[in-house]
């Protein structure tokens, strides 16, 4: 029993609060709040660069995913195109070419055949 109103007693007193000069020298001080703001704004640059980061590999998955979806879809117009005859398709000066392009009938400056004759 007496363990027992040891414990009582110590924890039912109250402590003393300090005052007058020992009562400043508590705390972290100006180190702390040094060490502290500076935390803060590591803390907030690493946040701000995480952001960037994830939304880059975010755009890269979309942009991926858009890449294959018109990769797709020209396939699929180079099917269907096979099956009906070319379209006319502009040249590189805005004249208008028929075909596929693979033949080279033009006799133009950027032939690089020269003069005409």
């Amino acid at each position: 029993m007496n363990l027992f109103s040891s414990v009582l007693v110590a924890a039912s007193s109250a402590p003393a609060v300090p005052t007058g000069e020992a009562a400043r020298e508590i705390g972290p001080g100006f180190a702390g709040f040094v060490a502290t703001a500076a935390m803060v704004i590591v803390v907030i640059f690493l946040i701000r660069d995480m952001t960037r980061r994830i939304r880059r590999v975010r755009y890269a998955g979309t942009a991926e995913e858009r890449q294959n979806e018109l990769v797709e879809r020209g396939r699929e117009r180079q099917a269907a195109s096979d099956e009906f005859p070319p379209r006319s398709n502009p040249g590189p000066d805005g004249s208008i070419r028929f075909g596929d392009g693979t033949e080279d009938n033009d006799d133009g400056p950027d032939s690089g055949q020269g003069p005409a004759r």
